[in-house]
Formats: structure tokens, C-alpha cells, sequence
């Protein structure tokens, strides 16, 4: 039986307010540019935005942006847990395609999730974003614990 890694309770505190705040943007603007949160060393959970001088700057610019800065401050001993949340396409069971809430979440101890929550936007039924799906992660801002 395996045991759940004890900082996995701090990526879920940091998971939810991403979420909130990404169903937010699709609700009020119909989609949502790429932003982050952390968690500093004395606990606070922060949302955080990059700014790519740019009024369209492309998706992976920013999630670049935003990896960079959160690696500056895990180097500084700053932040222990670190997500970043963006628009993706997720692919079903079935083969098809959909589109996602996508947060890869990070932890120093070395706990690391990609989780994925589909979503659709019916003509007379407004949004619907579905169960939470966890996947295989990218990690961008710790280094990988051998």
C-alpha cells in the first residue's frame, strides 16, 4: 500500500485557488492567460502573474516566464511549493480531445502532479468543468529528486 506523501496536502491547498480563479476567467472572459501560485517557506499561499511585454504574448512565453521567476525563488530558499495553471487540450479515453484547466503543481520535498480538469462550454447550458484527472508531471521549477 502506498503512503500518501505528507506535502501533497499543500499542493491540494495550492491546487484550489488556481482552479477558482481559471474558472473564474473562462466564466467572465472566455479563456485566461497562464499564472502561477506559490507557497512561501512560512506558509503563504500567493498568486502570481508574469508580465511578457506584450498584450497577446504566447501562452509558453508566459508559463516560461513564470517558471523562471518561481525557480529564482526556490534557488533563494524563498518558496516550497510552486504551480503553474494554463489552458491546455486534454486527450479522453475515447481518443478525443478536449479542453482543460491544466495545473502542474510542485513541492521542494519532491511530491510532483500535472492534473488536468476538462471543461466545455454548452450554447444553452453555460460552463461545465469536470472531475479532476492527475497525470504524469513536467516539472519546471525544483529539480528532480533522484
Amino acid at each position: 500500500m502506498s503512503q500518501r506523501p505528507p506535502e501533497r496536502d499543500e499542493l491540494e491547498t495550492l491546487l484550489d485557488p488556481l482552479l477558482d480563479f481559471a474558472q473564474q476567467m473562462l466564466r467572465k472572459n472566455g479563456e485566461f492567460f497562464p499564472f502561477g501560485g506559490t507557497i512561501s517557506i512560512d506558509g503563504q499561499v500567493n498568486l502570481t502573474a508574469a508580465d511578457a511585454d506584450d498584450e497577446r504574448p504566447a501562452s509558453q512565453d508566459v508559463i516560461d516566464l513564470l517558471a523562471s521567476g518561481m525557480r529564482t525563488q526556490a534557488a533563494a530558499g524563498q518558496i516550497r511549493a510552486a504551480a503553474i495553471c494554463y489552458d491546455s487540450r486534454f486527450g479522453l479515453e475515447d481518443g478525443a480531445k478536449t479542453d482543460a484547466i491544466a495545473v502542474s503543481l510542485e513541492h521542494q520535498a519532491g511530491d510532483a502532479v500535472l492534473v488536468m480538469q476538462p471543461y466545455s462550454k454548452g450554447r444553452f447550458t453555460g460552463w461545465k468543468f469536470d472531475q479532476l484527472v492527475a497525470v504524469a508531471p513536467e516539472r519546471r521549477v525544483f529539480a528532480a529528486q533522484d
